[in-house]
């Protein structure tokens, strides 16, 4: 029976697995999820096995009463004596057990499948601290091998086989073949056909605790009667790059030239951090019963969007789309000189020197430097082009403090208090406020009778065109704000997909700036992620093939999606340029989908997703397309996952979406007349009751009222429940100015919140979802 002693439970796991198990051990809440402390399970001789299957038994085991429910984990294989042939399998989802069972004996079955298990994790715990991966360089017609002519075989009559050179497995004194996954051009040696779209590709794999041991041989050999051909040996200093390029001259066993190897190769180090772990897992295969899943671009739309008014990618611009209904916000991440994460899209930072405007490479610059106001002063920002720019920058200054009042009814406020004042004017106008048509001519000018109708006609289109100008370059600006700000300062109910920026060759040579390698690129954003991202769902994607590799080897936790534009553009690589290869990638390095552009799957929406579908991956799109209420509506009936737009506000009102922002109601801290009179005080009298009015409106009676949420001091508060991110000032406020938070934009009592909505599909969170609830 289960015995209880001091607040300690007491049990033991019988699991029945498969007989092709070679190892297997438990890990799970009461010993943290760690797999260096996992509990091997051991399989006994005498009861043998029992139709096809192996019973293997824990010794005893105990878990506090007050971490019950008891939850776990089966984690098979990977044993570090053989790194190669043993790849690590573990439980997609947990095991949970709410009691013990009478007799204290829980029994289970581990049967390994694509749809209840995952595998690939490189740590030192499991299959080794690196893994080397050699292969054709992705769109290469080249082989991995070249003969010279004397010794008379062409390529598809060679064999080549990569061997381990420094074995160390007593068992296979000799070394281990190199793992093979998919097959070599004929050009390498194997024919065969390709899909469409995707390139024929062979990748080798080795596993080992150390780089010195990813060394390796290579053996060609012939297909005719299995003579060794030719031979050469890569050494420990040629991988220490962690990727590149390999050209190793090969020899005959009498040391002639035979010809060349030549590949590339990735080499995956392991992370170690205490919360990479198997616990709260969040990925999963796509199951059926999810819904769409509406995520803003860039927060909440890109500034390039006619009539958004927070500038991309910022904490402002995040906080505008919590409220505007997105349960997901994508954003993209870079690494700084330091090694700070900061959310900025470009790789080139554009600063206006004098005249002239100097574009500097993200990764040549320190946090500090980013976040200093002088930076922020000279950054170039999206209004830069406003034809009333310098009387727009006046007017918003004077009015700071009203702004200050509200983070994410600001636009609303600046628009109804500006837009009057500001119908933009003639090319060059810079000086003050333009007249509004109800104002009247101004004088000395023509009247409308004294004009004749081409006159008005013309003279409406180009104001109707200058207020487009300039209604769509009023932006509020913020800060680049690091990763960890994000985390900290946003609702951890808002999910996020980060977008990791790596640069192509091309656009590596146009920084002219040494950029990091991808392991260090891709270490630096995971373990913010990692140390921050407890209670938040989190998705990864790339349009970079090895980075999503990396981020996808590295942990076990988050899902990883590959972005593609479908062939709307081409690249040296060939896996960027067809939605068809985008899938077989994602297929081969047992990614959760991929990330389309939605031009490439609106002509074959159905046909995409039930092909996407069939092979357990989701289908996010992006691009422009997606602001189209048409094409938005059309994804959503034919079951596309997610859809990345600008115009979240928009299309939650034409679908009339409710609000599904807390899922506590939550008491208004606004709920006093001072309280009242404190919001309202700094605001013009004539625009109080219009402001306020419209602020109600547009929230839904909800207005979380703050400052740019950057660059406060440490600490925040917690309002029932609920992270609320510390208010401070923007860069360069007035002496003087103050914060203030409201949750009731006529602060009478607590807002009326409609009850939060079942999530669509988040991979492993949520039995809406049809999956399983994370560990």
């Amino acid at each position: 029976m289960t015995s209880e002693s001091s607040d300690v439970l007491h049990f033991f796991l019988e699991c029945r697995t498969a007989s092709e198990v070679t190892r297997l051990a438990v890990c799970g809440n009461w010993q943290g999820w760690s797999l260096a402390s996992a509990v091997n399970l051991t399989y006994t001789e005498d009861e043998g096995n029992h139709e096809g299957s192996t019973t293997w038994r824990s010794p005893q085991l105990s878990i506090p009463a007050s971490r019950m429910p008891l939850r776990l984990r089966f984690v098979a294989n990977g044993h570090r004596s053989s790194p190669n042939t043993r790849p690590l399998i573990w439980d997609s989802r947990s095991r949970v057990f709410e009691r013990l069972p009478e007799d204290g004996v829980i029994r289970c079955e581990f049967e390994p499948t694509p749809d209840s298990s995952d595998t690939g994790w490189v740590t030192a715990d499991g299959v080794g601290a690196y893994q080397l991966r050699v292969g054709q360089p992705p769109g290469s017609a080249e082989a991995l091998v070249t003969l010279e002519p004397s010794l008379e075989h062409l390529p598809d009559e060679v064999e080549v086989v990569l061997w381990e050179a420094k074995p160390n497995d007593p068992a296979v004194p000799q070394g281990k073949v190199l793992a093979r996954v998919g097959a070599l051009s004929p050009a390498g040696g194997d024919g065969g056909e390709h899909s469409e779209g995707a390139s024929p590709s062979c990748t080798f794999l080795l596993n080992s605790q150390s780089i010195d041991a990813l060394a390796f041989r290579v053996d060609v050999t012939s297909k005719r009667d299995g003579t060794l051909l030719a031979r050469c040996y890569v050494e420990p200093a040629t991988l220490q790059a962690l990727e590149g390029s390999i050209s190793a001259a090969l020899v005959t066993p009498d040391l002639r030239h035979a010809g060349t190897f030549r590949a590339s190769f990735l080499v995956v180090s392991a992370l170690p951090h205490p919360a990479n772990n198997l616990g709260n897992l969040q990925r999963t295969r796509w199951v059926p019963g999810g819904s769409t899943l509406d995520i803003g671009h860039r927060g909440s739309g890109a500034s390039k969007v006619h009539g958004h008014n927070v500038r991309e990618n910022t904490l402002l611009s995040f906080q505008k789309a919590a409220l505007n209904h997105s349960e997901f916000i994508e954003f993209d991440v870079h690494v700084t000189a330091d090694g700070e994460c900061v959310v900025f899209h470009d790789f080139l930072v554009p600063i206006r020197l004098n005249t002239e405007v100097v574009r500097l490479p993200i990764c040549t610059l320190t946090y500090d430097q980013l976040k200093s106001p002088d930076f922020m002063q000279w950054m170039v920002s999206p209004n830069e082009d406003a034809t009333n720019k310098d009387a727009l920058d006046e007017e918003k200054q004077r009015r700071r403090s009203t702004l200050q009042r509200s983070m994410t009814s600001a636009e609303d406020l600046f628009r109804s208090i500006f837009k009057p004042q500001f119908q933009g004017g003639p090319p060059g106008h810079t000086g003050g406020p333009m007249r509004s048509s109800s104002d009247g001519p101004a004088e000395g000018g023509p009247t409308a009778a004294a004009m004749d109708s081409a006159a008005v006609a013309a003279a409406a289109a180009t104001a109707a065109a200058n207020s487009a100008v300039a209604a769509s370059r009023w932006f509020l600006n913020d800060r680049i704000a690091s990763l960890r700000e994000a985390f900290r300062r946003t609702p951890k109910w808002l999910g996020f997909n980060i977008e990791l920026k790596y640069p192509t060759v091309m656009e590596v040579a146009a920084m002219r700036a040494q950029f990091y390698n991808r392991n260090t690129f891709v270490d630096a954003v995971l373990r913010v992620v990692l140390e921050e991202g407890a209670g938040r769902r989190v998705i990864f994607s790339t349009f970079d093939p090895d980075c999503a590799t990396l981020l996808s080897l590295k942990q076990p936790r988050y899902p990883v999606l590959f972005l593609t534009c479908g062939g709307t553009k081409l690249f040296a690589d060939p896996r960027m340029n067809s939605l068809e290869a985008a899938l077989q990638f994602a297929l081969a390095s047992r990614l959760q989908g991929v990330v389309a552009e939605v031009t490439s799957v609106l002509g074959r929406l159905r046909e995409c997703v039930a092909e996407f579908h069939r092979h357990g991956l989701f289908l996010y799109t992006w691009g422009d397309g997606n602001n189209d209420f048409g094409s938005y509506m059309a994804q959503k009936e034919a079951g596309i996952d997610a859809i990345i737009m600008d115009d979240i506000e928009k299309m939650a009102k034409r679908i009339n979406k409710q609000s599904s922002l807390f899922n506590k109601q939550l008491r208004s801290p606004a709920s006093s007349a001072q309280d009242l009179e404190r919001i309202v005080s700094g605001i013009p009298m004539g625009a109080t009751s219009h402001d306020l009015e419209r602020v109600s409106s547009n929230l839904n009676m909800l207005s979380i009222s703050a400052i740019s949420p950057i660059g406060s001091p440490a600490g925040g508060g917690q309002l029932s429940g609920l992270s609320v991110p510390p208010l401070s000032l923007p860069v360069g406020s007035p002496p003087g100015a103050t914060a203030t938070l409201s949750l009731s934009a006529a602060g009478l009592g607590s807002p009326r919140l409609a009850a939060k909505k079942a999530s669509p599909f988040v991979p492993g969170l949520g039995a809406a979802n049809g999956g399983p609830t994370a560990g």
